[in-house]
């Protein structure tokens, strides 16, 4: 069995103050130098503000891997200039953070990488041509995830294969093992005896595959980032020590350690080389480790990462308009993939939280930049007397409103699309299914979190209606266990666009999590085999088919983790409907950093098929209770256009 190891460096680790950081070069990263200087060829990633870190605190570590480099003792694996999820931030702002990460790498180590770690293992199809424009050779990639969801092969997983892009282009993939480089951990921290280890490791090779004996990060091993109260003890022992004895005793075996870029040999192997598509309709973004780690974790949770997205798409806005990537405005955005580095958004402490926000709100003054909401106002003459549903109809779209229901949209049609009814609501006995036995909405918002009653806007209301040569506008107020609601259907009368918009007046940030703006489609009107959703990763639009397909991506893991998947929707709109129709629907402020959610499901007399976009979810990360300033005042909305389907 042929193994190699790949150690991750990341001086922005969100739980380790700064004051820590030398601590963590001598206990963590010097041992790993020591260990490649042993005879153990080891692959070391490291972005480029982790290097810039190293740099300045200990430049004789950097001599050191040097020379190891040069020796050929040690391969720089490359990532970006910061921790990026990648299928989270805009292209322009992956293509930035990719080449700031090769610039760091030639000036600091004089070293130009092969591979790429896809940071925090998220991937996303569109991600593929950032990383061959960058110059990176192959990618190390989790195969556990994607593995879930497709039907390959046993071999697949010991050999490179090659990950598909959008447009027909590839690139080499070298599979990372979760619960691989989480069984070295156990046993590094004692929680495992070496005969355990062994059997389990020799349990997954083959004599002419590979396995990636590692994976993670370093800052595990003799250190305590201190995330949770039940982190392993450190040992007497240390456990970098414990590391050299399981290498040592693998290499006795006869199990033969070699760098990364070696692996990529592979190809040629009858089962190397394969054209695989690692992403999927029901997971469009696979992330490492269990399904608690999912693309939530750093768009929608820790201390509020809704608000930190939004302003980071906001400068990026203004910054691909007025400072396009060169060397006169690198510092921007250097400055920009700094702030939307991956730890800010988890476990972060309190004072590195507040820098990095107070330096992202200066580089927005300097960028003119702002996050936008909608105006709209709750007026207009009272309609009364008119029965549960409102018909609407102008040149641009027919709408029906539920008044009973908080103007949730009963049925809503366009000219382009014959006029059919394209999405609404599916009342109650509508599908067969006992557990389907619901309403299911189209408009509506729901807010549920722990210690507080459900919130929804399906409430009876009066509506008010206001009108001009635009649209006509039906608004009105609700109120909520926590606080106040005013919100609008705004159709208008020269172009086939419906907007809704919401205004939240809360008591505070609400607990939980929060999601507005469901649609749900009218799938009896569309061809079954031809449903689909398409939006952007951090890439190209992707297209996803739904044919056969059942998943949720709103579905909650446990209790404490609301989610398990999502959409990075980076260019701001997600496509959903059938091959004859087709819905776009699109935040009306581009730089609000939404993440979407589709459900899918097989069912009778037709596919249950719906999207929603969350401005909040919950796991360990997410920070309970009310900020300083406890006032949660927000508005928003969203555009539902005809779209031609595909």
């Amino acid at each position: 069995m042929k193994i190699f190891a790949i150690f991750h460096l990341n001086l922005m680790f969100s739980s380790i103050p700064e004051e820590s950081r030398t601590e963590v070069i001598k206990r963590c990263y010097w041992p790993l130098l020591r260990l490649a200087a042993a005879g153990y060829p080891l692959g070391i990633e490291a972005s480029g503000i982790t290097l810039e870190i190293i740099r300045d605190i200990d430049p004789e570590w950097i001599a050191n891997f040097k020379a190891l480099l040069h020796e050929n003792k040690a391969e720089f694996i490359g990532s970006g200039y910061g921790q990026i999820i990648g299928p989270l931030v805009p292209p322009s702002v992956n293509r930035a953070n990719l080449n700031l990460g090769m610039l760091a790498g030639k000036k600091i180590l004089d070293a130009t990488p092969q591979i790429a770690l896809v940071n925090e293992q998220a991937w996303s199809t569109g991600m593929v041509a950032h990383y061959l424009e960058a110059g990176f050779k192959a990618v190390f990639m989790d195969y556990d995830n994607p593995a879930l969801y497709a039907n390959w092969s046993d071999h697949i997983q010991h050999f490179p294969q090659r990950a598909r892009g959008t447009n027909g282009e590839s690139i080499p993939v070298l599979w990372s093992r979760s619960m691989v480089f989480q069984k070295l951990q156990r046993f590094a921290h004692g929680e495992l005896e070496l005969d355990e280890y062994l059997n389990y490791v020799e349990g997954l090779g083959t004599a002419d595959g590979w396995l990636p004996i590692y994976g993670n990060d370093a800052e595990i091993f003799d250190f305590r980032p201190r995330r949770y109260r039940n982190e392993a003890v450190q040992e007497t022992e240390s456990e970098w020590k414990r590391i050299e004895l399981v290498f040592k005793t693998l290499r006795e075996r006869g199990h033969k350690f070699q760098l990364p870029s070696a692996v990529l040999h592979g190809l040629d192997h009858k089962s190397g080389g394969n054209y695989l598509d690692l992403s999927c309709a029901g997971q469009p973004i696979p992330v490492k480790k269990q399904s608690k780690y999912n693309i939530t974790r750093w768009a929608l949770s820790g201390r509020d990462d809704f608000r930190l997205n939004s302003l980071c798409r906001a400068v990026c806005h203004k910054l691909d308009k007025n400072f396009p990537f060169c060397a006169e405005n690198e510092e921007k955005w250097r400055t920009l993939c700094f702030c939307w580095s991956s730890d800010l958004r988890t476990h972060i402490t309190g004072k590195r939280y507040d820098e990095a926000l107070t330096r992202l709100e200066q580089l927005a003054f300097e960028t003119n930049a702002s996050v936008r909401e909608p105006d709209f106002q709750v007026s207009g003459t009272q309609l009364s007397g008119q029965g549960r549903m409102l018909k609407l109809e102008t040149a641009g779209a027919s709408v029906i409103l539920n008044t009973a229901k908080g103007l949730a949209i009963q049925e809503a049609s366009f000219p382009s699309h014959a006029n059919t009814p394209s999405f609404g609501t599916l009342s109650h006995g509508y599908f067969k299914e006992i557990d389907l036995g619901a309403d299911f909405f189209s408009g509506h918002i729901i807010m549920e979190g722990p210690g507080i009653p459900k919130d929804t806007d399906l409430a009876r209301i009066t509506p008010l209606i206001d009108e001009n040569d635009k649209f006509i506008t039906i608004s009105c107020s609700i109120n909520l266990y926590q606080g106040a609601l005013d919100k609008a259907v705004r159709i208008h009368r020269h172009r086939e666009q419906i907007d809704i918009l919401y205004r939240f007046a809360l008591d505070c940030r609400p607990p939980g999590y929060s999601r507005i703006g469901h649609v749900t489609l009218l799938t009896a009107n569309m061809d079954p085999a031809g449903l689909f959703y398409s939006t952007c990763n951090g890439g190209q639009m992707e297209r996803f088919l739904l044919d056969g397909q059942t998943f949720d991506h709103s579905d909650s893991i446990s209790f404490a983790v609301s989610a398990s998947q999502g959409l990075g929707m980076t260019d701001s709109s997600i496509v959903l409907g059938g091959a004859e129709r087709a819905l776009k629907i699109s935040p009306l402020c581009p730089e609000h950093g939404f993440i979407g959610m589709v459900k899918c499901r097989q069912a009778e007399p037709s596919p249950f098929v719906r999207v929603l976009f969350s401005l909040q979810e919950m796991d360990e990360t997410s920070l309970r209770g009310c900020s300083p300033d406890p006032k949660f005042n927000f508005s928003t909305g969203f555009s539902i256009t005809p779209h031609p389907g595909e």
